[in-house]
């Protein structure tokens, strides 16, 4: 009899975690196009299910991202070529990891709204060794002078990071393909310069010295997202 109520107790959790796993895998079209357009190749996504038994987040390098038809009703959004569940699936969002399925609109049970910033050691290697060196840079000195000199060799690291980067990716390219990379680069340039400006005319009308490492702070993360973009692009082509 105790044999069979442990069986019944087992299989009961085991269903209970297949229903919780599987949430927000397959769903409507315009659910997954909608969680589709906040993904975009370069992005860092977190994945972390609780009631799969995971202890700690993991992170998830965007190379690429689709929608697919998997029946007749019902889609998925496929990153990096698998589907994933958007109820386990994290992205930063206004300084938050927030719960993609629930920016969605769905509803989703035994997933929290917002992920803690607690990492574990294998997380902490995982960090880009930039947003490393800022974050203790940051620590050491906290004045506005110390942080605004801690962004600036940051954005250094990741200016030259990027250049180093277009190149590696230029050398697996075909013609046709330098050539498409070298015109969205140009692009992409007057494109940094024009949204550098309009950060410089908005943040010049705030008074105070705490808007300058803002201000700094959003000049690198243009220059950061470029790099991660043209990263996502190498690792692609590496993996095929």
């Amino acid at each position: 009899m105790l044999k069979k109520v442990m069986f019944c107790g087992l299989l009961f959790f085991l269903l209970s975690a297949d229903v919780f796993a599987d949430q927000a895998e397959w769903i409507d079209k315009s659910d997954a196009y909608k969680a589709a357009q906040m993904i975009n190749p370069g992005m860092v996504l977190r994945k972390y299910c609780m009631p799969c038994g995971d202890s700690a987040w993991t992170e998830l390098a965007v190379r690429q991202v689709k929608v697919r038809n998997v029946n007749a009703q019902n889609y998925e959004v496929s990153v990096n070529g698998k589907g994933i569940d958007l109820a386990y699936t994290y992205i930063e969002k206004e300084g938050k990891w927030t719960n993609l399925a629930m920016l969605v609109g769905l509803e989703v049970s035994g997933a929290p709204e917002f992920l803690g910033e607690n990492k574990t050691p294998a997380q902490e290697n995982k960090i880009h060794p930039t947003d490393k060196f800022l974050e203790e840079c940051m620590v050491k000195d906290s004045t506005t002078m110390g942080m605004m000199d801690c962004i600036k060799e940051a954005y250094k690291l990741w200016d030259t990071e990027l250049n180093k980067v277009y190149k590696q990716l230029r050398s697996v390219l075909n013609p046709t393909q330098k050539k498409d990379l070298k015109t969205a680069q140009l692009k992409w340039i007057k494109y940094r310069d024009s949204e550098f400006k309009l950060i410089d005319s908005i943040y010049s009308s705030f008074e105070g010295t705490m808007y300058m490492p803002m201000n700094a702070g959003e000049r690198m993360k243009i220059v950061k997202k470029r790099t991660l973009e043209l990263r996502a692009y190498l690792d692609l082509i590496k993996d095929h």
